[in-house]
């Protein structure tokens, strides 16, 4: 079976990766690093009716589910995360390629 992760995942983490620091809602958790592909204006586009397009940008960062420690396995919305000195929290995770999660961030004032 083919490792998607390894082999697209972190080849793509190794060339559009930057530093995040995770840190969980839940302070019992120390904060940790992990690689992220950040976009500000990430665009979605939905082709559900062709006639019209719907399109909007969101601010997202992708991550590696492995780069998660054992003792926090996954992102949970809710959770922070800080990328080029500017915090944001987890609005929304969504399903991504394997071995990956989108999480939809907002600027944390």
């Amino acid at each position: 079976m083919f490792d998607f992760d390894t082999f697209v995942n972190k080849t793509a983490q190794g060339i559009f990766g930057r530093p995040v620091t995770y840190r969980p809602k839940k302070t019992t958790v120390t904060p940790f690093e992990l690689s992220g592909d950040f976009h500000i204006s990430y665009m979605d586009i939905n082709l559900v009716n062709a006639g019209a397009d719907i399109s909007s940008a969101k601010t997202v960062v992708f991550v590696r589910l492995i780069e998660f420690p054992t003792e926090y396995p996954k992102p949970l919305a809710g959770d922070f995360v800080t990328i080029d000195g500017n915090n944001y929290q987890i609005i929304d995770i969504q399903a991504h390629i394997p071995g990956s999660q989108k999480l939809v961030l907002h600027k944390d004032e």
